[in-house]
Formats: C-alpha cells, sequence, structure tokens
C-alpha cells in the first residue's frame, strides 16, 4: 500500500505540472482521484478489463470541450462522424487486452483489416492515447491553434504519465500500433462518402404539407438532403425507412393532421416551467451554449462510464458500438426525412392560426418526420446500454448554463426524455417523436447484436 500510494503522489506531480498548459480540460480530471487504480494503471500487461477508462473519457471530455467554444459552430453531422471513427479505432486499438475479443472488420460493412499484431503486447492505455489523438487531428479540421496545443498538452500529459515505469520499447510499439489503427481507419473514412453538403438539391413544392423554410432564417434549402446516400456500416441499413405516418396531410379541422398539429400549438400555450426547461436543456446548440446533440449525447455516455467506474475494456466496446449506431441512424433518418419531406409544425400553425407564432427553440432546417433527436439519441443510447447495462446516470452537461443536473435510470432513459423534449420545444408531432424512439431503437438493438467476442 505504501508503494501504491507513493506511485499515485508522484503521477499526480507529474500530471498536474503537465497539464498546466491544457487549455480546455480540467487537468485535476486526468488522473482519476482513487488511490487504488493508480497501480492498476501502472502495470505493464494488465488486461482491459483492469483497467480504468480515464484515457479515453479524458479524450471524449477534450472533444465536446473543443465543441462548445469552435467559432464558427462545428456542423453535428461531422461531429457524428467523427465520434464514429473514434469509437471503432479505440476499440481496435485495445482488442488486444479483451478476452476472445474479434476485430469489428468482421462485422463492419467493407470495413478493412486492422494493422498485424506484434505478438510482444501492447500497452493498451498508451495504444488508446494514440489512436484518440491521431484520430482527433484528422477528423477535427476546423481545430484553432489553441485547439491543437489542448490536442497536444493532453496526449503529452496521458504519454508523460504512462511511460513512469515502462520500458521505452514497449511504450514505442504501442504508440506506433495505436497510431497504425488510426492510419488505417481514416484512410477508410474517405471513401464513405459522408456528404453534408446540401448544393444541387431542390425542396419539392408539392403536394400540399411539404417542408417549406422556417423562421427565424428561413434557409431556402434544407440541410443533409445526401447524407443517407452514405456508405453504411451495417449492409441492413443500406435501405430502407422509417413506416410513415398513419394519416395524410389535410387542413380539415377535426382531422387526425389538424389535431396532431393542434396537440403542438395548444401545449405551447400551457407550458409549465419545467417543460420549458426540458426543451432548452436538449436544445444542444450555440457557440458557447450547446455541445450540439451529438456531443451531448456522447458526453452522456462518458457520464455513465465514469460515474459508475467502468473498465478500459467495456468502455472501448461501448463507445464503438454507439458511434456504429449514430452513424447508420443518420442514414436510415435523413432517408426518411426526405422521402416524407413533412412540413414543420411552425409552418403550419403561423398558416391556420397565429401568423407571429414561434416555438420555444427555433426550428432546425431540415423536414419534420420523424424526430431527428428521438431516433438518433435513442439508437445511440440503445447501442450503449447493450454494452453497460442498466445503470444511472447524473446528466451534469449543462450544470455550466445553470441547469440542474438531470437524474436518469438509465441512458434509454435519456434518449426518451431527448425526443420527448422537442414537443414541449414546438418543433415535432408526438407521432414523429414515438415512431423516432421505436425506430430508433430498433436500429440500436441492430447494432448490440454485433459480436465483439467469440
Amino acid at each position: 500500500m505504501a508503494l501504491r500510494t507513493h506511485l499515485y503522489k508522484v503521477q499526480q506531480m507529474i500530471v498536474v505540472a503537465l497539464c498546466s498548459s491544457l487549455l480546455f480540460v480540467n487537468c485535476k480530471k486526468v488522473l482519476r482521484d482513487n488511490p487504488d487504480n493508480a497501480s492498476v494503471t501502472l502495470k505493464n500487461n494488465a488486461g482491459a478489463a483492469h483497467l480504468s477508462a480515464w484515457v479515453i473519457t479524458s479524450w471524449y471530455k477534450l472533444h465536446i470541450r473543443m465543441m462548445l467554444t469552435a467559432n464558427p459552430a462545428t456542423n453535428n453531422a461531422l461531429n457524428a462522424q467523427a465520434f464514429t471513427y473514434f469509437g471503432i479505432g479505440v476499440y481496435e486499438s485495445v482488442r488486444s487486452g479483451i478476452k476472445n475479443s474479434v476485430s469489428l472488420s468482421q462485422s463492419l460493412y467493407t470495413m478493412p483489416e486492422m494493422p498485424q499484431k506484434d505478438n510482444n503486447g501492447y500497452d493498451l492505455q498508451v495504444s488508446a492515447n494514440a489512436v484518440l489523438a491521431s484520430l482527433t487531428r484528422s477528423f477535427f479540421t476546423w481545430l484553432t491553434a489553441d485547439n491543437k496545443a489542448s490536442v497536444d498538452s493532453l496526449e503529452n500529459a496521458i504519454n508523460e504519465q504512462l511511460s513512469l515505469s515502462m520500458e521505452s520499447a514497449k511504450f514505442n510499439r504501442s504508440q506506433a500500433y495505436g497510431r497504425a489503427v488510426a492510419d488505417a481507419l481514416y484512410n477508410w473514412s474517405k471513401t464513405d462518402n459522408w456528404n453534408v453538403g446540401n448544393a444541387g438539391y431542390i425542396p419539392p413544392t408539392s403536394p400540399a404539407g411539404v417542408w417549406i423554410p422556417t423562421p427565424p432564417a428561413f434557409a431556402p434549402v434544407p440541410v443533409l438532403p445526401f447524407i443517407s446516400n452514405s456508405r453504411p456500416l451495417m449492409i441492413e441499413h443500406a435501405s430502407g425507412i422509417t413506416p410513415p405516418l398513419p394519416f395524410p396531410y389535410s387542413e380539415i379541422p377535426g382531422s387526425d393532421f389538424y389535431k396532431m398539429v393542434r396537440d403542438v400549438y395548444d401545449l405551447s400555450k400551457v407550458l409549465t416551467h419545467e417543460d420549458s426547461v426540458m426543451a432548452l436543456y436538449w436544445n444542444d446548440v450555440g457557440v458557447g451554449v450547446g455541445y450540439t446533440p451529438s456531443g451531448h449525447v456522447f458526453n452522456e455516455v462518458t457520464q455513465a462510464i465514469e460515474q459508475n467506474n467502468i473498465d478500459l475494456g467495456t468502455a472501448a466496446q461501448a463507445y464503438a458500438k454507439a458511434g456504429i449506431a449514430s452513424h447508420d441512424a443518420f442514414l436510415v433518418l435523413f432517408r426518411s426525412k426526405y422521402v416524407y419531406n413533412l412540413i414543420r409544425p411552425v409552418s403550419y400553425i403561423r398558416k391556420l392560426w397565429e401568423p407571429a407564432w414561434l416555438p420555444v427553440i427555433p426550428t432546425p432546417p431540415h423536414p419534420e418526420y420523424p424526430s431527428a433527436h428521438a431516433f438518433i439519441t435513442s439508437a445511440t443510447m440503445r447501442a450503449a446500454v447493450s454494452v453497460l447495462g442498466n445503470i444511472s446516470i447524473m446528466d451534469h452537461t449543462y450544470d455550466f448554463l445553470g441547469y440542474k443536473p438531470r437524474p436518469f435510470a438509465n441512458l434509454d432513459s435519456a434518449g426518451s426524455e431527448a425526443g420527448n423534449s422537442r414537443r414541449f420545444a414546438g418543433i415535432h408531432y408526438k407521432p414523429s417523436i414515438v415512431t423516432g424512439l421505436t425506430e430508433g431503437r430498433k436500429l440500436g438493438d441492430d447494432v448490440a447484436n454485433i459480436k465483439m467476442t467469440q
């Protein structure tokens, strides 16, 4: 115990000194503050089940901090793509320490084989640090000079800590393997056709009830019309859409469509304080205000891992499956949106009832059905739950804005609230949310069935 405590104190001194230059990371959190974890961290041959996940959670926390302050704001779809490859990369980089593990290249569509492993073995945390540092630089092309300094500082601080009791040959071998995995995945990503543009798309103007530009910006062309043409990670998601609304567009009083929109309008007139807080909590956009939807979701996964002391191997699998689900959910969701091309509540309400009406938060510039927050968040959370289990979370994502932490019995519950918040926000109909949650969880279950161990 005396030696363990001494090693822990040495680690603290080194990391605190190195972290003084980190621009966005809370440096005290680079080290786990439980001395009992220190000795585990220093075992050169520890398996992933016996190591803390602090290396990878440190990177995910840096990611969202940089996203929050990026100006102009980062593109949510590009963030989702980055988190996809971060998760796959960290899993592949530590897979040698997960008992009976198999490469995702055996399951994911067109994924290449990963670099050959060295039989001499790796330090898993060094490899994880290397892969995440490399992929961060590759996918976050918007990094400022200060951001790049943060990335360098975090990578160096972790390396300095991990190299305390490790022979240089093993350190170099482990770092090289992580970087090789990152290079292989980044090269593969260049062929995925992740198209976040909308140039050349012409919105249809008929039949009645199609999407039209929404306030306040009234963008003439909606976003992400082509992203569903991207290469799926699971071949079963290369086609297919969600079920349609069970009734047609109508402006006739008493019709199902009329009543559906009226539900949104009437609710907007009787919102409680807590209803409004929920809507604003899941807004997730704005420089210095929101982490983007993808950032919020992966921050919740990170909090679940930290708050429940999840080990490195389990955390790597959770991040990988969450990233895969998020990726393919974008494809199915936006494929469906542009097939149904449904009008937003604000457009219908302003036409029929109140010309100046506005929702609680600005309406995103893309068709209404189904709800993206409901579909993508529930898919991502369901995939993470398949690895992490039914664990609770206290969400501190927006403490800094003065919101109270929000407790969830599990990540599935967080997905439900994310979806339902859009009805209180006034930007989605109830059936859009129900379809999003139901179909998103089905996709998450598809990802859950990917076998990562034999």
